[in-house]
């Protein structure tokens, strides 16, 4: 780890000088493909509008199981890791740099590495491609060994393994990348001439663009003459003169006369509109969807709105994503089932009123509750708001075809709903004693392992055992409460609660916990190492102090998860009718944010506003779960 940091240190420290790939644009007119992309407006506008249109994309990892079944992943480090890809960056700064330098230059590398200091155990820095100075070893698809060379004349050598190239392809040679300014090369060339042929123009004595001329007859003036009377009148009427602006006032009849030439530098106009199109054709991107045209409607602007990510993007897009998913998440543990996916779907749906319009029809009746119309506006629930209200003049087709008895009882006024809130049975003392216990006899047998190796200089950390020895101390403990807490509240639902079919869920959140608490101790550990402090206090504290609100945390997620458990059980059970709700109940001593959320009803398969499906859920940060005593109520409601 000190050997990675130091280099990545020694890499961020200096400044770098440029150079380039044999496959990328040599210097436009002593204009470097950097300083391209800094002076020409017209080619910042397309690339930096590009890069923001997919940067502006959230970036989702979703696990998909063995039915096919997807679900969000919020937890693993490739999620932690592209939600805070490093210390300094956002994921929309980080993509939008990533896909700036792609879009420039053709080329650029993310560099991972191991970091204690991120939730995700890693950091990914941008390395562009012009601070590469060569490349060694490997084959023509790619090298073993990427150089940076710094302005202090120090070289980093990086293996390819810590890096996420993403690259042009260049034809006839695998290795290489091309810029998509190659193509640009001879048009930007003729503008960058042309705008210096005008600024020249306007800089040139009279700002006209005329000539001025003395008859023939009259008599010549010597050298000294002419030279005498350019520099007067440039000094008066060219730029900055006292007189500019102003008509000159011309003797021994000479005259001023205007000219026209066929340059096309002086049609600036076209020229303007000329360099925007060829740019936007060389990114493949609509000009009309950056620079307004007079021939734009509201239609059409809409329609290339869409267009821009079906069709422009599209191929860059699924780049990155397969980029991330095929070389990123191996190097951050994720298994094959996980994969990153950008979430389009806000930018190719229509207005909310032509969604609206679709969806109805589609369903043939309303589709939102009063209180998900209300979530969309950021506003509270209200009683009653969950409860689907449907038109009486509409009916499902299982309803028309009902008999006249059954419809009869349809149509007669219902009782209503009657409902009793029932205090769901929470962690008990015991329960969480037990396991203080277990993670107390844990920490130290774990310090006596590690604290001889400290002394001795060896290698002192085994990542895997302590996290399976961990896991298997907690699964048993926290199968039983799962167990106990879950059929509780199968009696009070009046359903059966079944065990087995929790085992598989409870295991994978034992090992969760405990790679979390592992990595949590070793960070601590580290940190006293690092700064010459003595480590015993830390593993003191870890199992005197820590261990009693770690216990707790852990019972109260166990216990929360088992009344969810039972009643998603009792739901598929046929014979079960009845709707449930949970509610948050704050314990002794909250958080002033858990505080607030005291009393809040939702349904039994929604979140809490704080995004949690249950008190103690780990998908809240642990600041927010930490120490939390709250309980999971549930309402009953009877039909």
């Amino acid at each position: 780890m000190p050997r990675i940091l130091g280099r990545f240190r020694a890499l961020a420290r200096p400044q770098y000088y440029i150079s380039f790939s044999p496959d990328a644009p040599t210097a436009v007119l002593n204009y470097s493909v950097r300083k391209l992309y800094q002076t020409q407006d017209n080619l910042r506008a397309v690339v930096d509008f590009l890069a923001a249109s997919i940067a502006q994309l959230p970036v989702k990892v979703y696990h998909r199981d063995t039915d096919g079944n997807r679900k969000r992943d919020r937890d693993s480090a490739a999620a932690r890791l592209l939600y805070r890809p490093n210390k300094v960056q956002t994921s929309y700064e980080f993509i939008r740099g990533l896909v700036t330098e792609y879009l420039v230059f053709g080329n650029v590398y993310a560099w991972v590495i191991p970091s204690a200091d991120m939730e995700s155990g890693y950091e990914m820095y941008i390395v562009p491609s012009d601070w590469v100075e060569a490349t060694e070893g490997g084959n023509v698809y790619g090298a073993d060994v990427i150089r940076v060379r710094a302005s202090n004349g120090g070289v980093v050598d990086i293996p390819k393994e810590e890096f996420v190239q993403f690259k042009t392809y260049s034809a006839g040679n695998p290795s290489g990348f091309l810029s998509p300014i190659t193509s640009l090369r001879q048009f930007l060339e003729e503008q960058i001439s042309s705008s210096n042929f005008r600024k020249e123009l306007w800089r040139s004595s009279g700002r006209l663009n005329a000539q001025i001329t003395r008859p023939k007859d009259v008599a010549p003036w010597t050298d000294a003459q002419r030279e005498k009377w350019v520099t007067t009148f440039r000094e008066a009427w060219g730029a900055g003169g006292s007189k500019a602006g102003s008509i000159p006032i011309l003797e021994d009849g000479m005259k001023i006369e205007p000219f026209q030439t066929s340059f096309k530098e002086q049609q600036w106009a076209e020229s303007i509109k000329l360099s925007r199109e060829a740019v936007a054709a060389a990114y493949r991107v609509n000009p009309s969807l950056i620079w307004h045209t007079e021939t734009q409607t509201y239609a059409s602007a809409k329609d290339n709105a869409r267009a821009l990510y079906a069709e422009c993007l599209g191929s860059d897009i699924q780049m990155l994503q397969q980029r991330f998913n095929e070389f990123l998440l191996p190097k951050v543990g994720a298994d094959r089932g996980t994969y990153v996916e950008f979430d389009l779907s806000e930018k190719l749906k229509g207005s909310f009123e032509e969604r609206a319009a679709i969806l109805y029809q589609a369903a043939g009746a309303p589709y939102m509750t009063r209180n998900e119309v209300r979530a969309e506006l950021n506003l509270p629930p209200i009683d009653g708001g969950d409860q689907m209200i449907v038109p009486l003049n509409l009916s499902t087709g299982d309803e028309m075809s009902l008999p006249v008895e059954e419809e009869k009882k349809r149509t007669t006024p219902r009782v209503k709903s009657s409902s009793v809130e029932v205090k769901a049975p929470t962690a008990t003392d015991e329960e969480k004693e037990a396991l203080e216990e277990v993670l107390k006899k844990f920490f130290r047998r774990q310090f006596n392992s590690i604290l001889p190796k400290i002394g001795a200089g060896a290698e002192w950390w085994d990542e895997d055992r302590w996290n399976e020895e961990l896991a298997d101390d907690l699964t048993p403990l926290m199968q039983d409460i799962a167990d106990k807490h879950g059929e509780e509240t199968a009696e009070l639902l009046e359903t059966e609660y079944i065990p087995k079919l929790t085992g598989a869920y409870l295991r994978k959140m034992a090992e969760g916990r405990a790679k979390a608490t592992n990595f949590k101790t070793r960070e601590k550990i580290e940190e006293a190492i690092e700064n010459d402090e003595d480590v015993v206090p830390v593993m003191d504290k870890r199992e005197k102090d820590e261990a009693p609100m770690l216990a707790q945390t852990l019972a109260t997620t166990v216990a929360g998860w088992a009344v969810t458990e039972a009643v998603h059980q009792a739901k598929a059970q046929p014979s079960f009718r009845k709707t449930v709700h949970k509610i948050w109940r704050t314990g002794v001593n909250p958080r002033d944010s858990h505080a607030l959320m005291d009393g809040e009803e939702v349904d039994i398969d929604d979140t809490f506003s704080n995004g949690a499906y249950w008190t103690g859920d780990d998908i809240l940060p642990p600041d927010e779960v930490c120490g939390c005593n709250c309980m999971t109520d549930i309402r009953i409601i009877v039909r």
